[in-house]
This record gives C-alpha cells, sequence and structure tokens, in this order.
C-alpha cells in the first residue's frame, strides 16, 4: 500500500502483522473514519509463525491496513523473536520511524504478556518515544516525541485508562483479523493447527470486545493504559463521553 510520510495523528505499533488488528484495528478504523491520518507500524516481519511466509502475511497485513484506512503501514524488519530495547540498531530504527512519521499519538502494547516480543516491543517503544525527543541523540534527523502514549491489551487484561467505543467499526476490525488468512483460517492450503486459527479465536476477540465495551455502557470497546494522566481541556469531551446508565447492570 501507499505509504505516505508524517504527519500522523496517530501511530499504532505491533510486534507482528496482525497484532494491531486483534488489539486495536477497532479503535484505527474509527481514527480513520473520523478523518485523522493514521499509519501502522509492524517491528518485525512474523519470520517465525507457524503458518505463512513473510511474503504472504505482507500482502495480508497491505490489505488489512486498506481495509482499516489507514495512511500507510510499515515494517521495521527487527527479528521475529529478538526485539530488544537494549539493541542500539533496534532502538535507532524505531526512533528513525517515529521522527520521520511525527505521530502525535502512539499505541502499542501493554508491558504484562505472555509474548515476549509483546513485552519487548512495550519496552522499546517506551525508550524510543524518548529518546526520539532528545536533540544530541542521533542528530542528523530534527527530534520529535509524540504527545501521548497508550497501551493496548494483547493476551493479558487490564484495568483501562480509557475504553473507545468501537461499534460503529466493529465489522471492519472483524474483516481486517480475517485479512490475515494464513494466521487465522485452517482453510489455508497447509495450515497447521494454532490457537489463532481456532475457531473459537474470533469467539474470544468479540467476548473481550463485548467485555469492555460492557465497562461504558457501548456493544463493542477496545481498552488502553494511559502512561500519564489524560489531561483535558473540553469540559464537552467528559460530559459526551459513553458511559453505563445506573443500575445497567442490577436493574
Amino acid at each position: 500500500m501507499t505509504t505516505t510520510e508524517g504527519p500522523l495523528d496517530l501511530l499504532a505499533v505491533g510486534a507482528h502483522p496482525d497484532d494491531v488488528e486483534i488489539s486495536c484495528g477497532g479503535t484505527v478504523a474509527l481514527a480513520a473514519a473520523q478523518g485523522l491520518a493514521v499509519g501502522i507500524l509492524d517491528l518485525t516481519r512474523g519470520d517465525l509463525s507457524t503458518n505463512g511466509t513473510p511474503e504472504e502475511r505482507a500482502g495480508e497485513a497491505s490489505e488489512a491496513a486498506r481495509l482499516l484506512g489507514a495512511r500507510g503501514r510499515w515494517n521495521a524488519a527487527l527479528p521475529d523473536g529478538g526485539i530488544s530495547d537494549h539493541d542500539p540498531e533496534h532502538v535507532a530504527a524505531v526512533v528513525g520511524l517515529i521522527r520521520s512519521l511525527r505521530p502525535r499519538v502512539l499505541l502499542t502494547h501493554f508491558p504484562r504478556d505472555r509474548h515476549p516480543d509483546h513485552v519487548a516491543a512495550s519496552h522499546l517503544l517506551e525508550r524510543a518515544w524518548y529518546l526520539a525527543g532528545l536533540r544530541r541523540y542521533a542528530p542528523g534527523s530534527p527530534p520529535f516525541r509524540p504527545e501521548a502514549r497508550f497501551h493496548f491489551a494483547s493476551r493479558i487484561g487490564f484495568t483501562p485508562t480509557v475504553v473507545v467505543d468501537i461499534t460503529e467499526t466493529w465489522e471492519t476490525k472483524r474483516r481486517a483479523i480475517l485479512a490475515h488468512a494464513t494466521q487465522v483460517s485452517r482453510a489455508v492450503s497447509g495450515a497447521r493447527p494454532t490457537p489463532l486459527n481456532d475457531d473459537e479465536f474470533l469467539v474470544k476477540v468479540e467476548a473481550r470486545a463485548r467485555h469492555y465495551g460492557g465497562m461504558i455502557g457501548a456493544r463493542y470497546g477496545e481498552p488502553f493504559h494511559g502512561t500519564e494522566p489524560l489531561g483535558v481541556r473540553a469540559i464537552a469531551t467528559l460530559l459526551d463521553a459513553p458511559r453505563l446508565s445506573p443500575g445497567a447492570f442490577t436493574g
């Protein structure tokens, strides 16, 4: 797909192609539908995946990004299974992308997860976010630091700071996940069974979206954990936020 350079309003960063779709695809689609410039950054090509080649996965990722309405999708080509926030080359690569794309908001993995790449990705983005704003770090490109960053949930949930109502983009999120056919379908030739292509996988993704949506009185929701307090200038923002009505569960 076309990889339009920044500045972006929002950049969602996943360790592997499909992480963003599964964890925060509804939010990406909603932001795009509301006219914001959104992008997706995959840190690896998913080389260690049980199913699908990196080339197949790249094609699927491009189609999924198109469905979500992303302005561009980039890949840092870091080693699958070997992401490290202590590797200077890994840090420099992500800093370079942040400075090039100039997103106002970063979304990435929560730092507690069963998958070590997800944990490493979270730590790497934290370091890169900070260093990208230092004038004397890699002075060949202008410093830039996104205004805010939020963690999305992967395999382990959390008490969210913000829940985004994705009811109107749930079907778009679902189609974007299904675009990763080598990962989520056992109908693909030669597919080996994994938790992702189990028949219950999308049921579980929907159940989680229903759970977090229920917290705010919406049908579907995606949770985010903020690293700092969320500042508000327009009080109407709070008044218009979706929330449960009194007695929603108790009658």
